[in-house]
């Protein structure tokens, strides 16, 4: 254990150089960052600007923070599902199944080494945009717990997607996974808005879910900062990581068995 743990974290260190030796694309990813909340905040201003009697209330100061928050955490996100699909299919998983090392957990520590610095790149690009356009960002002191949410975030949301990845053992092809994935991170999530707007009965259920430890807590958390708020954050965020963590392995184990059973997906 203590081996593969060791293990674990050089190969964190390899997918954090990683993605600072790509810092082109890295660049890229900032800049769409900056893209797409320059629309999305003229959209949310609009909105706001002009309420519909009868109408939900939305917060106050527009949500752009609150967008700002989510969009940050899916940008930041690798596309590990990728990876294990194309492993899986392709035949190149045998091989890393002959070394000592355990593939399943070197990948995520790979994937997860790029992802924090994805965060941090991002990051350092949410608040250039807040200075650069003028708006006002969440208090100081929320940064701290922000930086929690976003790494517990993105640790929730990259064991969705290897689930997802890990589909392949089954169904070869993993799009149709990941469409329904994605949209529930659209819904339950609250990706570009938050649940609270939702009728009870909806918000409670999207609360309770991976989807929203994933997205809408670290969100909500810049658009009205709480310390209650971020404990229970905190609170779902690990119980899910744990959960989906523990559903990986399961879907890990039943997947070989069946790939050495049969030969083949």
């Amino acid at each position: 254990m203590r081996r593969d743990l060791i293990a674990a974290a050089v190969a964190l260190r390899i997918g954090a150089g990683q993605a600072m030796a790509g810092w082109t694309v890295l660049a890229g990813r900032c800049l769409f960052y900056v893209l797409i909340m320059t629309v999305l905040s003229a959209l949310w201003d609009k909105v706001a600007a002009e309420p519909v009697q009868g109408a939900i209330r939305l917060p106050a100061g527009g949500l752009v923070l609150y967008v700002l928050a989510t969009e940050w955490i899916t940008l930041s996100l690798p596309s590990v599902h990728l990876r294990f699909e194309d492993d899986i299919r392709s035949g190149g998983l045998e091989p890393h199944l002959l070394r000592p090392k355990f593939y399943l957990l070197q990948s995520l520590a790979q994937n997860l080494g790029g992802t924090l610095v994805r965060l941090a790149a991002l990051g350092v690009t949410a608040v250039v945009w807040l200075a650069a356009t003028g708006r006002e960002g969440p208090p100081a002191a929320t940064y701290p717990y922000l930086f929690v949410l976003g790494v517990l975030a993105v640790t929730v949301g990259m064991l969705l997607y290897a689930l997802a990845g890990l589909c392949a053992f089954w169904t070869r092809r993993i799009l149709p996974v990941m469409l329904v994935i994605q949209k529930l991170m659209f819904l339950l999530g609250g990706l570009f808005a938050p649940i609270t707007l939702y009728p009870d009965w909806l918000r409670k259920i999207a609360e309770a879910t991976p989807f929203a430890a994933h997205l809408y807590w670290a969100g909500v958390q810049a658009l009205h900062p709480s310390g209650a708020m971020f404990l229970t954050a905190v609170a779902w965020q690990v119980l899910w990581i744990v959960l989906l963590s523990l559903l990986c392995v399961a879907l890990w184990r039943a997947g070989l068995a069946k790939l050495l059973r049969e030969g083949g997906v």
